[in-house]
């Protein structure tokens, strides 16, 4: 497999091909060096005092490989701003390149969102260098040597109306031709274009959609800006004191968010004080609010730009928050309470269990009338969950299994698109399939899929497998029926194989990002000389 220094550089060197014959830039700072653009028309600077000799030059392609974390310094632009160092390397190339030129820049996220970086941008359009497109690498891409995950930031002498954004990975093909033809999927493997207000970074895209979709399953919740349901957010060098309805969030680290003083656990100057409206929120709601994992996501999301994770002030005031009425609130923050109760409950009877036979007896005649439908609950949130991030490489969503919506008739055709999915997953790093799930996300259930009772459906699927995947990889693929909003789901966990798996013996598919492809020839052999070795 590829490794994601090899995904990058592949990507940026698609555009050098196609620019052989013209004059390109490359800058190549960074230690250790990222990429390896090759190409024999290129002019390559390692050291900044090579800018003296390309100033007075024109390129027609300029790649970026630039340092991160330097000091800041002073640039010559409208506004005499102070930079990051790096950036100051962005604007002295970008006045080398020529009309109809582009240039694609490693850098960091904080160009789009800081003050900084929004102020530098402004100054670069005033000079008629406009960023049109940006794209998210993959993660780890400076591991070990930092977690911190950089974007590529392309500019043109040429405003776009709106914005590119897609995601750089090993399958990048769709992802270019949609950059190249300027046209929109409704997914960043592929490339969305967007309203440039809409963005800032690529965290705060995805937690959007996703608090969209929250609203959309139930229609009680409302999305707010931190600073909407504040009253005030404090600091300290010192110690707070108690204020009536307020959370406590980490600057750094990852202490849980907590809506009591006494519960914090580290030093008060490490911490944020909320102060919450009452009228809208309760500190009880909102911090159990960020101990789920959307809103832990979004705490990660301050912090993803920077190379020292630190929460500041104005990111926390723009963040987003999902928030239903105060009845629905105070029921969330009862619920809670009493599953603690009932975890203490447990944790008292674990502890004293080796001791008391009788306390084994009862436990085990009334265990599954107890999980059972804890467990039911528990599955349909995660399922709604799943929805809510949408189709991606390891989530896909069918409406039926056999059913095509179209004719009213059972379809084969409409079965392999299901089965070949499993297989794709199977062929990749697995993942999971919602059959009764519309594109759009809309639960429609499977009750109209040619359904007679739970145990017929499930035996017809089994079959389904059996036939055309294998009855050899039954143990990685894990289904079950589960309702959800009152309508029927089957959830398809698949794992990754350590063998490769055809369909129906003869067609090998593979789960990209986020559709199933189906390799023949020479690239089927690559990948699994790869992906099985």
């Amino acid at each position: 497999m590829k490794t994601s220094r090899q995904v990058v550089t592949d990507f940026l060197n698609q555009f050098v091909l196609d620019e052989q014959d013209k004059k390109i830039l490359f800058l190549n700072f960074s230690t250790p060096q990222i990429l390896n653009v090759l190409t024999q028309s290129q002019t390559e600077i390692k050291l900044e005092s090579d800018f003296e000799n390309i100033k007075s030059r024109q390129f027609d392609l300029i790649i970026g490989d630039l340092p991160f974390g330097l000091q800041s310094v002073l640039v010559d632009t409208v506004s005499k701003l102070k930079i990051n160092k790096n950036w100051s390397y962005i604007l002295t190339s970008l006045r080398t390149l020529k009309d109809g030129g582009e240039a694609f820049f490693l850098v960091e996220p904080s160009i789009l969102f800081s003050q900084q970086g929004k102020r530098f941008i402004n100054d670069l359009a005033l000079e008629s260098y406009f960023y049109n497109s940006v794209f998210e690498l993959p993660e780890k891409l400076l591991y070990p040597a930092t977690a911190f995950q950089p974007i590529i930031i392309h500019f043109e002498k040429r405003k776009q109306k709106e914005l590119f954004i897609g995601e750089v990975s090993s399958d990048y093909e769709s992802l270019i031709k949609s950059f190249i033809s300027r046209t929109s999927s409704s997914n960043l493997a592929t490339g969305i274009i967007i309203p440039r207000k809409d963005f800032e970074s690529f965290h705060k895209f995805r937690i959007e959609n996703e608090i969209n979709n929250l609203q959309t399953q139930y229609k009680e919740y409302s999305k707010y800006k931190l600073n909407e349901v504040a009253l005030e957010i404090n600091l300290t060098r010192e110690h707070f004191q108690e204020k009536p309805n307020s959370i406590y969030i980490p600057k750094i680290g990852p202490s849980p968010v907590v809506a009591a003083i006494n519960e914090t656990k580290i030093k008060h100057q490490n911490l944020f004080q909320i102060v919450l409206n009452p009228n809208i929120v309760k500190s009880e709601f909102l911090a159990l609010f960020f101990h789920s994992d959307l809103g832990k996501q979004i705490l990660r999301s301050l912090t993803s730009g920077s190379f020292i994770p630190n929460i500041n002030k104005s990111d926390l005031e723009s963040c987003y928050v999902s928030v239903p009425s105060l009845q629905e609130q105070s029921l969330l923050v009862l619920t809670n309470q009493k599953l603690s109760e009932i975890q203490n409950t447990i944790n008292q009877l674990k502890a004293e269990l080796s001791l008391n036979p009788k306390s084994a007896t009862v436990i085990l005649d009334k265990f599954e009338s107890i999980q059972s439908p804890l467990k039911q609950l528990s599955i349909e949130d995660q399922i709604l969950g799943l929805i809510r991030k949408g189709e991606n490489k390891h989530i896909e969503f069918k409406e039926s299994f056999s059913k095509n919506t179209r004719t009213g008739q059972k379809d084969k055709e409409i079965e392999k698109t299901s089965l070949k999915n499993i297989v794709g997953f199977l062929n990749a790093d697995g993942g999971v399939l919602l059959i009764g799930i519309a594109d759009n996300g809309e639960v429609k259930g499977v009750e109209d899929d040619f359904f007679t009772t739970a145990d017929k459906y499930k035996l017809n699927f089994k079959n389904a497998i059996n036939s055309k995947v294998g009855s050899e990889f039954y143990s990685l693929i894990d289904y079950e029926l589960f309702n959800v909003g009152g309508r029927l789901v089957l959830k398809v966990d698949c794992k990754a194989s350590n063998e490769p798996c055809f369909y129906d013996q003869t067609e090998f598919f593979v789960r990209t990002n986020p559709a199933t492809d189906k390799l023949e020839g020479k690239k089927q052999i690559d990948y699994i000389r790869e992906r099985f070795r």
